[in-house]
Formats: C-alpha cells, structure tokens, sequence
C-alpha cells in the first residue's frame, strides 16, 4: 500500500512539474526569426570570418535582424549572394563582380634573399619575428614558415619549392585569413583583373635592399618614368625608399616594369590559375551582356 501512494504522490509531483515547465515554456519562449535558419542552411557553414563575422551563424543573424549587408559571404560569391537576397525578399543587381583574391609582396625567395642562417625555432612566422630569430637577412620579407598556410581554410596557398608562399586564384575566397596570419603585412587583398605590382616592401635604402635581395625594390624609379610617358602619372610613385602601385585608383601597366632591374615590378606573381579564372569570369560576362 505504502508503494502505491509514493507512486502517486511522486506521478503528482512530476504532473505538476510538467504542468509548470509548458507553461513557462509558452509564456517565457523567445521567438526567433525563421528566416535565421534558412539561411544557415544557405551560408557556406566554413566560419572562415571573410563576412566579418565569427561564424556563419553570426551572420545569418546580422543579415536577418540587423540589416547586415547581404553580400558579404566571400566564399560562396554571387550564388550565394543570389539564395541569401531570396531569402530576404530582396533583388540583387545582375552585375557580375570583380573576384578578390590574395596577393603576396614579396619575391624573396632562398634563391633570391640572403640567408646567412638556419631558423630552428617555433615554426611559426609571428614567433620568429617576435623572437628576432629568422634566417632571411631582410626584414621586410616573408619569413617563410607557412603561417598563412596554416591559417587558409580553403588550401588556397602554399609554399613554393624555394620558400615563398602562391595563392591558387581557383580556390582563394579572399577571406583575409592569410593576411591577419602574416606578420609583416606582405599580404594584401586585390582584384584578380589587378596584374602588375611592386612585389616588394622593404623601405631600406637601393644599396642595402639589393644586398640581401636580388629581388627587392632599389627605389630607381625607371617604372615611375614609364608610367609618367605613358601620361599616367598617378599610377607608380616612389616614397620612403619604395616603389608602389597606387591600388585605390589602379592605372598600372605591366609594361612599366620592362627596365626594371631586379624584377620587382611585375605581373602575376605568386599566383597560379589566374588566366584561367578570368577566362571563366570574362565569358561569364559575355554571357550576362548577351542574356540582357
């Protein structure tokens, strides 16, 4: 007997618990937004953080309740710019835009820099920056570890043969992973179609900079005067001991690098993949002309 009435008093208990959590359940719930999960389901999933947000998830709810901008997924590019804008009820333009990928600053290679010793540190770029401890005598260029390697989700970049890192524009998203990785900012985010750069950083004097690299920049200018006869001025101009393509409103050439005597100036380096991505992307927008 005594079994049977603990039975019913514990049943009773538990109704009433039950009772109290649907209750609290309906009055308490936090209503969210369905159009957040859709578009999870539409977003990549990577969390590579190119968007500007932590995770894909973050910015799903940024895009839904916050008005966050709908075309910042770099990874899933238009298509998924075009299910995100469907989502939302919104139209999207049919423009076709200019595919952003990574570049590397730098030419300073094991057979071009000089090395007069051998890193046997943490192999990581940051930690053999901050420890003073790199092999490569020049210290604007890339230390050569891999960091950005490492920190691509998309193995889009690697390290050549002779130690010095290429993007693969097939699969470079532009996430920008890369570029935080770097430790001495030699990575930088442009539009594919961008072809001729000063492919160096270091700010030391001609004569030093062609000491320990055949390929730095020596500041000669001879890509300002080809730029300055082409009557494109603003293109190349030369401050603190370094030769610089102007990025905001590019004009550059590759020609103007013809004379230059260590090669800095150039096109499409560090890069593979290239023509054939703006192949596609040329007959993409062929095609789009033709459809309107």
């Amino acid at each position: 007997m005594m079994i049977v009435i603990a039975a019913a008093v514990m049943g009773t208990i538990g109704l009433i618990f039950a009772i109290f959590l649907v209750t609290a359940n309906s009055r308490f719930a936090v209503e969210t937004d369905p159009r957040i999960a859709k578009l999870e389901e539409t977003l990549p999933g990577v969390n590579c953080g190119g968007c500007g947000y932590a995770s894909c998830a973050a910015y799903a709810e940024a895009v839904a309740q916050n008005g966050e901008k709908i075309d910042l997924c770099v990874v899933g590019g238009e298509d998924t710019t075009r299910e995100v804008a469907h989502v939302m009820g919104v139209k999207v333009s049919d423009e076709q835009k200019d595919k952003l990928v990574a570049v590397v600053f730098c030419q300073g290679d094991s057979e071009a820099s000089a090395f007069p010793g051998v890193y046997k540190g943490i192999p990581d770029c940051a930690a053999a920056v901050y420890s003073q401890d790199v092999a490569k005598r020049c210290k604007y260029g890339c230390v050569g570890l891999g960091s950005c390697v490492t920190a691509c989700p998309f193995d889009a970049i690697h390290l050549s043969p002779t130690g010095i890192p290429f993007v693969d524009a097939e699969k470079c998203t532009a996430c920008g992973n890369c570029v935080t990785a770097c430790p001495r900012n030699l990575i930088e985010i442009h539009p594919l179609k961008h072809d001729a750069f000063v492919y160096c950083k270091s700010l030391d004097p001609g004569p030093i900079a062609r000491k320990v690299c055949k390929k730095a920049c020596i500041a000669c200018s001879l890509c300002v005067k080809a730029a300055v006869a082409d009557e494109n001025p603003d293109a190349v101009a030369v401050s603190n001991n370094l030769a610089r393509v102007n990025t905001e409103n590019y004009t550059a050439k590759p020609e103007y690098g013809a004379k230059c005597p260590t090669d800095c100036y150039a096109s499409n380096r560090n890069s593979v993949r290239k023509d054939e991505v703006m192949a596609r992307q040329a007959a993409a927008r062929e095609k789009s002309a033709v459809e309107a």
